[in-house]
């Protein structure tokens, strides 16, 4: 063997090192998740927790260094969390699709993983339904936008219903057919907050509002509004965006609430706040 070859042999065995051990922790790590098991039982969501698996990925963002992407050390700890949480309990992800539209599903994939089971379905309010009769565990679909003809989001929230617990993607930097629109995340599970997350509402006003006007009252209450949607067949009724966690006992939505111009607040989810495409190189 030339000199030339011999520190090449050498790297291909360090890797090959390497491998092994990262093969072994990801066996140990299994055998921890099935001590777990063995403690707690099974559930129809898994182990899917979302607030505490937003800071895993947030820790791997922050000490993340050199040539690896970090979208592609994302998409594999998805994977694994993926795995394990199916492992304690077996949970079925439904999506929205439409013809030449599957978008939602490269999401739902990429964060849930390529080892669970995964369906389709042709409407968002659909796809409510069948998280809320339990026939599927988590639903995503797209973000709404202004216009939409449907607005499923009102069907969320209040007990036993489904609420929003993630946004997608985590992190840019997919090949998912989306064209950069993000999709939530649902489930009959709460949120624990994270430190920086975003709280989604249902306002229904007494009559109909400006968005400037809606936005004014909103910031009365102590909130700072970030996305308003209205629904296309009642313009009295918006879902919003704010700033932050809160819950329907705290003090800012009770207030948003007490106004004279406010029929009705309820929250229908949080998620915590996905790593922006100004941080993925950083």
């Amino acid at each position: 063997m030339s000199e030339a070859i011999k520190p090449l042999e050498e790297v291909r065995r360090k890797i090959d090192e390497i491998d092994a051990a990262l093969h072994g922790l990801i066996m140990e790590r299994t055998r921890v998740v099935e001590q777990v098991m063995a403690a707690k039982g099974t559930t129809n969501t898994g182990n899917f927790i979302p607030g505490r698996e937003i800071k895993v990925l947030r820790g791997l963002m922050s000490r993340h260094e050199g040539a690896f992407p970090r979208h592609a050390l994302v998409r594999m700890w998805r994977e694994m969390i993926s795995v394990f949480a199916a492992m304690q309990g077996p949970f079925h992800v439904v999506a929205w699709a439409a013809e030449g539209d599957q978008g939602c599903w490269d999401l739902a994939r990429d964060y849930f993983g390529s080892h669970g089971k995964m369906s389709t379905l042709a409407t968002p309010r659909e796809v409510v339904a069948r998280v809320s009769s339990n026939e599927a565990a988590i639903g995503v679909v797209p973000v709404p936008a202004e216009g939409n003809q449907d607005a499923w989001w009102r069907t969320l929230g209040g007990t036993g219903a489904p609420r929003i617990v993630a946004r997608l993607p985590f992190i840019e930097g997919s090949n998912a057919r989306s064209d950069g629109v993000g999709a939530y995340a649902f489930a009959k599970l709460d949120f624990d907050p994270t430190g920086d997350d975003r709280t989604i509402l249902v306002v229904e006003m007494t009559s109909e509002l400006s968005r400037a006007e809606l936005c004014s009252l909103v910031q009365k209450a102590d909130l700072k509004p970030r996305l308003v949607v209205t629904d296309l067949h009642d313009s009295a009724a918006h879902l919003i965006e704010v700033v932050g966690f809160v819950q329907e006992s705290d003090a800012p939505v009770w207030k948003l609430a007490e106004l004279d111009e406010v029929r009705s607040v309820r929250v229908i989810g949080a998620y915590g706040v996905p790593v922006q495409a100004n941080e993925v190189e950083a």
